[in-house]
């Protein structure tokens, strides 16, 4: 008994020096680096403390904020107190996580995520880790470029504005569904979450689009849809760049939990889906979803599977699962955020609504009710929807959904607004959209909801930086979706905006004991928020009228 007592203690007391060892190693790797730049004259956030980083720094922006606000913001405020002519900046947030090397400038992103092949196509390090609960391992969008170009190549298919009209009546049909709560709410005249209501509706689409099958998940229950919420609600804010998240042991079980329900109900879809193709190959593009692609790729008679199988490879039916559960977590969450954040500004700016409603009165006609019968019959008609799109274009700006980043390698460096040569070696090159799209810098009145700037010519005064707006990034792994959200986007706005009037029910919500402290950044109670994409606070409590 004593010797296995004293065999625990000598193995706890290991596995502690280890960690300590590995601690303070890597402590002192990165306060050098961070040092040397320093020395070097370089762009780093001030105030460096070798003990702390700069985690006492940060904490002066945290404490101005309202609780949860995403983390996004402080990077922001440092680049607006500090870095404005080079929009390039180191922070130091070790042990929280590695070497952050924050782009704002638009000249600067171009070159990290375009020209730069070395590190273009390079995601983080971290980012399995980030993405491992919510597709399960190895997907789209964190593979290694060598694996992500051929299947980069493959998805395209399924993204191309010809396929795009095969989707609308699913789309449609959806966003009747969705309608319909609107008008019950309106009806009770209640305060309901308008977020919480559009995720769900999001999930009806992509599940058309991933699986070509009703999800149902505005109308009730569905495993793959809720579980796929749950597991976002569990995220841990920066839980990617944290090193101590893995504590938190109840997170661990609902992550894992989750992750085998979406498995459960994506592997059978699978399944049966390989039996059809098998039994009777689909020739038309209509009926090609981001499952039938999969199962293209993985033909029984390629040279990779030369025999007529009964059943599909293991390994690859978990990689069609894992991408099936991150199309299914990208597809949904960023575009439900902007259909609530375009609600949003519309309700605050009437000129803006009015003239948006005289577009769609002019291209659909006076009926509303007729709305989603000619894009059934005619679904081009939303693409001619210019100041529409103008009105998306404005709300990814003001509220991005997403950054991006790669990860910094030896012997690339990145060059600031100053001509200032920036080592990325040990860091994570962070593009900040929320920073860049709202940098007096770069845009003409930053802060005000100005559709027209996406219309003036290019030689007015509102005209976009090139480069300056990218809530979809740019280059080679930019969003693969992007041209169906925005038409996701006109689409719903053409069912919803000469029906619905929105009015944000913060106040109420605030009065009932929401939210205590401070409650706005920057006078904005729809603040963003980090989860998965970034969502409004308190999942926008609000109210809905009938235009009558």
């Amino acid at each position: 008994m004593y010797n296995t007592e004293m065999s625990i203690t000598w193995a706890i007391s290991i596995g502690l020096s280890t960690l300590l060892a590995y601690f303070f190693k890597n402590l002192y790797r990165q306060r050098m680096l961070v040092k040397t730049l320093i020395k070097q004259g370089l762009p780093v956030a001030p105030n460096h403390n070798f003990l702390f980083g700069h985690l006492l720094y940060l904490k002066r922006f945290s404490d101005a904020m309202p609780k949860g606000a995403h983390f996004q913001y402080m990077f922001s405020d440092i680049y607006q107190e500090s870095f404005q002519d080079g929009g390039v900046f180191y922070l130091d947030m070790w042990p929280l996580s590695p070497l952050f090397l924050a782009v704002v400038s638009p000249t600067t992103a171009t070159s990290v995520t375009q020209t730069n092949s070395k590190i273009y196509a390079r995601k983080p390090d971290l980012l399995p880790k980030l993405f491992k609960p919510l597709a399960g391992g190895p997907n789209l969008f964190d593979m290694p470029e060598v694996e992500w170009k051929p299947w980069r190549a493959t998805f395209s298919k399924c993204f191309s504005n010809e396929h795009f009209m095969y989707l609308v009546p699913g789309i449609v049909e959806q966003t009747l569904v969705y309608c319909e709560t609107l008008r019950r709410h309106a009806e009770m005249g209640d305060t309901f979450f308008l977020d919480t209501m559009t995720i769900r509706f999001t999930m009806d689409i992509i599940g058309k689009t991933i699986l070509n099958s009703e999800l149902g998940a505005q109308r009730g229950y569905n495993p793959l849809a809720d579980c796929m919420i749950s597991q976002m609600r569990w995220q841990q804010p920066n839980g990617d760049i944290n090193p101590f998240s893995l504590i938190h042991l109840p997170r661990f079980f609902m992550q894992w939990l989750n992750g085998r329900r979406m498995d459960s109900y994506i592997g059978p879809e699978l399944d049966k889906r390989f039996r059809e193709h098998r039994a009777s190959p689909p020739d038309s593009k209509k009926n090609k979803a981001i499952i039938d692609l999969l199962l293209q790729a993985y033909s029984p008679n390629s040279e990779a599977t030369p025999n007529q199988e009964e059943t599909m490879d293991p390994e690859f039916r978990l990689f069609a699962i894992r991408q099936i559960r991150m199309f299914v977590f990208a597809g949904h969450d960023s575009t439900s955020s902007a259909i609530t954040y375009c609600f949003h500004l519309l309700s605050r700016h009437p000129k803006a609504l009015q003239r948006l409603r005289a577009e769609h009165d002019e291209t659909y006609g006076m009926d509303i009710s007729s709305v989603a019968s000619k894009l059934l019959a005619n679904p081009a008609l939303a693409n001619g929807l210019l100041y529409t799109t103008a009105v998306i274009k404005e709300a990814l700006r003001l509220f991005p959904p997403a950054s991006s980043s790669r990860q910094g390698t030896t012997g690339v460096e990145i060059t600031d607004d100053r001509g200032m040569v920036c080592p990325t070696e040990g860091a994570v090159v962070w593009v900040n959209h929320q920073a860049m799209h709202r940098a007096p810098k770069y845009w003409v009145r930053p802060d005000d909801f100005l559709p027209e700037r996406w219309l003036v010519s290019p030689d007015h005064e509102l005209y976009p930086m090139k480069g300056a707006w990218r809530p979809f990034e740019n280059g080679p792994r930019n969003c693969i979706g992007q041209g169906l959200v925005m038409m996701e986007l006109r689409i719903v706005l053409s069912l919803t905006v000469r029906e619905f009037l929105f009015e944000d029910a913060y106040e109420e919500f605030d009065a009932r004991g929401g939210r205590k402290g401070i409650k706005n950044y920057k006078g904005e109670r729809a603040f963003q928020i980090d989860e998965g994409a970034a969502h409004p606070a308190e999942y926008y409590p609000c109210k809905v009228k009938l235009n009558v």
